[in-house]
């Protein structure tokens, strides 16, 4: 009595399972941005299942896997740049719904590229660093990044891998006696192939929570919004001029074009700032100590690392500047570069306190 009950509960179970995933038509998720911090956005698994990976346990298997790859990866030891880089990541988990602390660190490769471990466990590649323009380009990857721990996406997974392996238990045991051991084994493989289809389904649904969440954190901790998504459209020009340029960047983060579009309809619905952090000085020389650590780009005589100039700009919302104009004297200000909605803004007005 207590196998018939089961497999009435199981077997539509495994049927709802198998149906792919598809997020294109659902409503706006996490709209309650005056609430982030306090919100409680890691949900249930297809809504009705909870996470069977607590944060404890979570932290564990991170910290596992973290120890894992250090055995082999060769991380950057400058204290310039891990303390930069630590301190803009840890800004912006300030400033998250994560519910972990954060251990951030460089890696000693020039791949774009950046991922997060469960648990907190993120690491930052050195290309990323020197492929970014700006520090808001560099905070718009991290922040997504950020945004898969935030949300747990790794431990939903797990959790979901063994939802699908219960569900298909029954479904086994009763396709064999039905249709014979050559049935058995077909239906096997167009379970399997279901599987796969949620899975994919999962991961889709995953890294576009990722980006949602991700330009929301940027915005709040106070750096232009779109950053992440201009960061993707200028690896995706150069990637169409020279195929092969960004294959890890674009294995890891699929599909650029919708994801660039959902990212700018999501900036679109955030409540307006009048201004954004941009960059800073700081980002410059961090970045050309980056670069001298493989001597790749000298000053011209001097055998000097580039710095850049160091002095911020300001980028308005509302106006535009003709790209042959050259402006009347050079700036002076000494604070971070900040973008503004509207010309008429003090440009001597201090940056947002976060």
């Amino acid at each position: 009595m207590r196998f018939k009950n089961l497999f009435r509960l199981v077997i539509p179970l495994s049927l709802l399972l198998l149906i792919p995933v598809s997020t294109a038509a659902t409503q706006r998720r996490h709209g309650d941005v005056d609430k982030i911090g306090k919100r409680d956005i890691n949900g249930r698994i297809w809504g009705i299942f909870p996470n069977f990976v607590s944060l404890e346990k979570e932290v564990q298997l991170g910290s596992q896997l973290a120890m894992q790859f250090e055995q082999t990866a060769k991380l950057v030891e400058d204290p310039v740049i891990t303390e930069y880089v630590d301190r803009v990541g840890q800004g912006i988990v300030k400033k998250s719904d994560a519910k972990v602390p954060f251990h951030i660190k460089v890696v000693d490769t020039d791949e774009v590229n950046a991922f997060a471990l469960p648990g907190g466990f993120f690491y930052v590649n050195k290309g990323l660093i020197l492929e970014a323009d700006n520090e808001a380009e560099l905070a718009g990857v991290m922040a997504h990044e950020i945004s898969h721990v935030a949300a747990r996406h790794a431990t939903k997974r797990l959790s979901k891998g063994q939802l699908l392996q219960f569900a298909a238990i029954p479904a086994l045991i009763f396709a064999g006696p039905a249709y014979g051991t050559l049935g058995s084994v077909a239906f096997q493989n167009g379970l399997g192939l279901g599987i796969d289809l949620a899975v994919l389904g999962i991961t889709r649904d995953s890294e576009e929570e990722a980006d949602q969440l991700g330009v929301q954190y940027l915005w709040n901790t106070g750096y232009d919004p779109s950053a992440f998504g201009s960061f993707f459209q200028k690896l995706l020009a150069k990637e169409k001029k020279k195929p092969g340029t960004f294959t890890g960047f674009f294995r890891t983060h699929p599909r650029v074009e919708s994801r660039i579009a959902e990212t700018e309809k999501e900036e679109r619905l955030l409540p307006s700032k009048s201004e954004y952090l941009l960059t800073t000085s700081e980002f410059d020389s961090v970045k050309a100590r980056v670069l001298a650590l493989d001597n790749k780009q000298l000053v011209p005589s001097t055998g000097k690392p580039a710095t850049g100039t160091g002095r911020p700009q300001l980028k308005r919302k509302t106006q535009t500047q003709d790209p042959e104009e050259q402006p009347a004297e050079k700036p002076t200000l000494k604070r971070p570069t900040l973008k503004r909605d509207s010309p008429a803004d003090d440009p001597d007005a201090s940056p947002p306190q976060n």
